[in-house]
């Protein structure tokens, strides 16, 4: 390896973590062939000594340059760039964690989607850091992956990065959300319908005084979920503009307490608004969160206040009351999302296939936490 040419260097003065520039400069170097197909590259130590990083982060960099496919670890032989045509089979599924279950159930159903063709799946997961999902998809490479599989950040602001992912070839489809700005292929739930469900449940038992704890995601699908559940307030002579409302940070995923952002939005809520009767959550953890408030807050669940969730835990389930909520089928999505995928990707097909969106619909589960007013 020619130390001139293959020099690596950190700048200390960049706000990128030095795990990122390690990746990029080598992934850099891969594509411009700097560093060519079967060339070993430097022992972690030497990385190490060379950057002046420690070889956590170095090991760091390596594991997620060989998940993307770029490089190959032969043990007892070291790390070798990998051959390009061996990984053109291979798919990318890019998630922003896989620490959240709805992420397990899309997995599941990917590899189920997937099982039947001789295609490869590289799991991508940010740290539910939306940037460094950016990274991960950013970084997707023709040369390397056959096509990918992303659940993206729910904010317009990611609609260029995906549409330079589409112009740089790499065939993907969207799962979970969509954008009416960006015209590729997307499975997604039926989120019009979602909304329309999860408010409709509510009125149905009477509710009027109904709090809604969302968040700032402005993607096409999460707005549907607003249209929808304004359309019921309307047969109803309510107006989703004055629906007691407040909003969380779609960004802030906190890892470490999912639910905390649901608690204090929720008791933000309740204490601008007492006269509430029932609480809805936009998704699961916020749910969660929002039961955990109106409880902390002395109040009974449902007979004091109702609880609605839109998304599901498996702590629903033994959460007490259990939460009612709108099932949104994610091991469905998944699946039908590597099935399209793998008719994009199709060997003998004449042309690429039109853009598909395919809506999938959702499910409401009845547990214990929505009482009736009558």
């Amino acid at each position: 390896m020619n130390e001139a040419e293959h020099h690596l260097k950190i700048d200390p003065s960049l706000e990128k973590p030095y795990v990122l520039q390690i990746q990029d400069q080598l992934r850099g170097k891969i594509k411009q062939r700097v560093l060519r197909p079967g060339e070993r590259i430097p022992s972690f130590r030497a990385i190490s000594r060379e950057c002046g990083v420690s070889i956590g982060t170095v090991k760091q960099a390596i594991n997620t340059l060989t998940t993307e496919g770029y490089l190959r670890s032969h043990p007892g032989r070291g790390v070798f760039v990998a051959e390009p045509q061996l990984k053109r089979k291979h798919v990318a599924l890019v998630l922003p964690t896989l620490e959240l279950e709805p992420m397990g159930m899309i997995l599941r159903g990917v590899k189920a989607g997937l099982a039947s063709g001789s295609r490869r799946l590289i799991v991508q997961a940010a740290d539910l850091d939306f940037d460094q999902e950016l990274d991960l998809f950013e970084n997707l490479d023709s040369s390397f992956v056959a096509g990918a599989i992303i659940y993206p950040p729910p904010l317009t602001s990611f609609v260029e990065p995906l549409r330079a992912l589409r112009d740089r070839g790499v065939p993907f489809v969207l799962v979970n959300t969509c954008f009416d700005e960006l015209d590729v292929d997307a499975v997604v739930p039926d989120s019009a319908a979602i909304g329309r469900m999860a408010m409709r449940h509510l009125l149905e038992r009477g509710h009027r005084k109904i709090g809604l704890v969302d968040h700032t995601a402005d993607a096409a699908s999460n707005q549907r979920v607003r249209l929808g559940m304004a359309e019921e307030l309307t047969k109803a002579g309510l107006d989703f503009a004055t629906l007691p409302r407040v909003r969380t940070s779609a960004s802030d995923l906190n890892d470490r307490d999912p639910w905390a952002n649901g608690r204090e939005a929720a008791t933000r809520l309740m204490q601008a608004h007492d006269d509430l009767t029932a609480m809805l959550g936009i998704n699961e953890n916020i749910s969660m969160g929002v039961l955990q408030a109106v409880k902390a807050g002395g109040h009974r669940v449902p007979t004091d206040i109702s609880v609605m969730a839109i998304g599901e835990l498996n702590a629903f389930d033994v959460s007490e009351p259990g939460l009612s909520c709108i099932r949104i089928p994610h091991e469905a999505m998944g699946h039908a999302a590597a099935t399209r995928l793998s008719e994009i990707m199709a060997d003998d097909a004449p042309v690429a296939p039109a853009p598909r969106r395919t809506e999938l619909a959702p499910e409401l589960v009845e547990r214990g936490s929505v009482d009736s007013l009558d």
